[in-house]
């Protein structure tokens, strides 16, 4: 019986996720990210970006995305809508997660982010 993931980068491989990203058209240092499940069933990312900082200077730097970087924001779901009096947008992206990942790796995916982060 296989192990339960221990890191993000597990959770991705154990899941059999592919990330197909892409420069962002109209932002630059933005990326659009596609995670596809081995049935075939997607999920998009429209537009986010990631950055590194260097601890001692504070300095940042635009990085590309990795399976880890995007679960993160998986979990995090710190969702921008275009309506500004959508407050339920947060809580929607959290289900529409849910539902592609399934129960079980939703709550493992929180479990783990907040480890890694924790």
């Amino acid at each position: 019986m296989p192990s339960q993931p221990e890191s993000l980068a597990e959770l991705f491989r154990s899941l059999d996720l592919t990330l197909t990203i892409r420069a962002h058209k109209e932002e630059e240092e933005a990326w659009a990210c596609l995670i596809t499940r081995p049935d075939g069933r997607t999920y998009e990312i429209e537009m986010v970006s990631f950055f590194d900082v260097d601890p001692e200077s504070g300095e940042e730097w635009a990085v590309e995305p990795t399976p880890t970087r995007v679960l993160s924001v998986l979990a995090g779901t710190d969702v921008e809508s275009e309506d500004e009096d959508d407050e339920g947008a947060a809580e929607e992206t959290a289900a529409e997660i849910r539902a592609f990942l399934g129960d079980e790796s939703y709550d493992l995916l929180l479990e783990l982010d907040e480890g890694s982060f924790g």
